[in-house]
């Protein structure tokens, strides 16, 4: 009897699919019948499977999924899309020939987010892993050219721009540089994070701030245009 209960509250646990099931049939069991069907599609699309259940698309949520066949995708978590501030806007995923996406732990995004790996490209979230939560909120975009690197338990707030390329060759430079952001980074709405940044671990990227190269602490205050250390020994909680 003990190691029923045990396996129930495993299953039930907060965060767990089969919870996520239970709660959704409960509210609603029509809307959420349909929710799962979605759900189970765009894990389809996006993974090549239906089961396990990596993609959660809440309610009224849509995503578009585009992705190309010789694309490498590596779910460890779930990927949810949730609503946020009532807004229901569409988010989307864009994964062209040869590139690779990867989420390692629990990753949310909000209404309109939009997430795109060029040809060749790589994008890496490690995503929840000692926090509640990781994820983005929404109107924001994330393009990768090259290489993007997002650690563990990052919050990434509205309006955010993060890109590793200048998208147009200025002066015959290289376009594009890859960017690093550490675990525990908290990125404040309108920031802009571009190529060849390095955002160590433990850092807070002040509102409207632009990050691009430059030499930066770990818990440091990070903000302004161009953005640079303000405070350090900062800590942060949500």
């Amino acid at each position: 009897m003990a190691d029923i209960r045990s396996l129930l509250r495993n299953w039930l646990s907060p965060g767990t699919t089969t919870r996520w099931i239970v709660a959704g049939f409960y509210r609603n069991p029509f809307c959420f019948m349909l929710t799962l069907l979605r759900s189970l599609w765009a894990t389809r699309k996006l993974v090549g499977y239906f089961t396990p259940l990596k993609v959660r698309l809440g309610v009224g949520q849509k995503l578009s999924i585009k992705r190309n066949r010789k694309t490498k995708v590596v779910l460890e978590g779930v990927l949810s899309i949730t609503s946020w501030g009532g807004s229901r806007l569409d988010s989307s995923i864009s994964l062209a020939e040869g590139s690779s996406l990867k989420i390692l732990g629990n990753f949310t995004i909000g209404p309109g987010v939009h997430i795109s790996v060029s040809k060749h490209a790589h994008l890496k979230i490690r995503g929840q892993a000692a926090s509640t939560g990781s994820g983005i909120t929404c109107d924001s975009r994330i393009m990768a050219k090259s290489l993007i690197e997002i650690g563990a338990d990052c919050i990434i707030a509205w309006d955010v721009f993060i890109s590793d390329s200048d998208w147009h060759e200025i002066d015959g430079e290289a376009s594009c540089a890859p960017i690093f952001i550490g675990d525990n980074v908290w990125i404040a709405h309108g920031a802009s994070i571009l190529k060849g940044a390095q955002v160590p671990s433990g850092c807070i990227i002040g509102a409207k701030s632009l990050v691009g190269r430059g030499e930066f602490q770990e818990n440091s205050l990070i903000a302004g245009v161009p953005a640079s250390v303000k405070r350090t020994g900062v800590e942060w909680a949500r």
